[in-house]
């Protein structure tokens, strides 16, 4: 582990910072350590690294391969496989960001990994969160586990992507809404998953894509998914990252939810984010 440098956990059931690691300069004894310390910690925090857009996409294919962003994310010039997550004078993303969610969820294969660096930053606040899915799921009473066990609920990303890129600061926004609704018809998930390399269960529901659960009443259908979320939602479960530029995160996109705050009003805030393949999620 020396070889990652210094690896500190930052809450009780998730996220670790990174000290002493340079991800321009990873060789194999490191990348294995560093996934170890990830599947255990879901969210490691890699201080200021200041990576170009090819550097950011060479660190992430160390823990995966590399997904291209969908048609309704904006790319970066310099590298198609970079998205640019960008709230500029108030418009664009950040408002819509401010959603407890998982990447990509309405996808079959949603990404295993999502992994960003912060470019542009507001003078306060732009703080990230993430919450442990793992966490929340042990923490649910036996009677609400058994209660849930096979479920299977509904995501859809039209509901949450129409407003964000109808926005008039979303960069050819309608172009993207046409084929974001072309390519994602929406898919079904289990409610309860089970993590295909450490077989820990997790919850697998989010505010901004679980619109539903199949098979009980409307009101139960919609009710149910709220539920588990805002259990989920506690900040017993979770960590808050401070950002500074060149700061690179990588989360578990199977086991974490996130939350961007947007409280930053008019200022301007531009990330880059690389996502990794995923596989479709097995139930628990």
């Amino acid at each position: 582990m020396a070889k990652t440098g210094n690896i500190r956990p930052l809450a009780g059931h998730i996220g670790a910072v990174v000290a002493g690691t340079d991800l321009r300069r990873l060789d194999g004894g490191t990348v294995a350590a560093l996934r170890e310390a990830w599947l255990e910690h879901k969210v490691l925090f890699f201080p200021r690294q200041e990576l170009s857009a090819d550097e950011l996409v060479r660190a992430a294919s160390c823990f995966g391969e590399v997904d291209p962003p969908h048609s309704g994310l904006e790319r970066h010039p310099d590298n198609c496989a970079v998205m640019i997550a960008a709230s500029r004078k108030g418009h664009g993303g950040g408002k819509y960001n401010a959603i407890w969610h998982s990447d990509v969820t309405f996808d079959e294969t949603p990404p295993a990994a999502s992994m960003l660096q912060a470019e542009t930053l507001p003078p306060v606040g732009g703080d990230t969160l993430f919450t442990s899915m793992e966490a929340a799921f042990d923490a649910l009473s036996k009677r609400l586990k058994t209660a849930i066990e096979g479920l299977e609920a509904f995501h859809d990303g039209i509901p949450n992507f129409t407003p964000y890129l109808l926005d008039p600061g979303t960069p050819d926004g309608p172009r993207r809404l046409d084929n974001l609704k072309r390519e994602h018809a929406g898919c079904v998930h289990p409610v309860v998953v089970r993590h295909p390399e450490t077989g820990r269960r997790a919850l697998f529901v989010n505010r901004a894509f679980t619109q539903r659960i199949l098979g009980l009443p409307d009101i139960e259908s919609r009710g149910v998914p709220n539920l588990l979320i805002e259990h989920c939602e506690q900040a017993t479960f979770q960590v808050r990252w401070s950002w500074s530029r060149g700061d690179v995160a990588i989360w578990d996109n199977r086991s974490t939810m996130h939350y961007a705050a947007f409280d930053y009003g008019r200022h301007d805030r531009i990330m880059h984010r690389v996502t990794l393949k995923g596989a479709r999620p097995l139930a628990a």
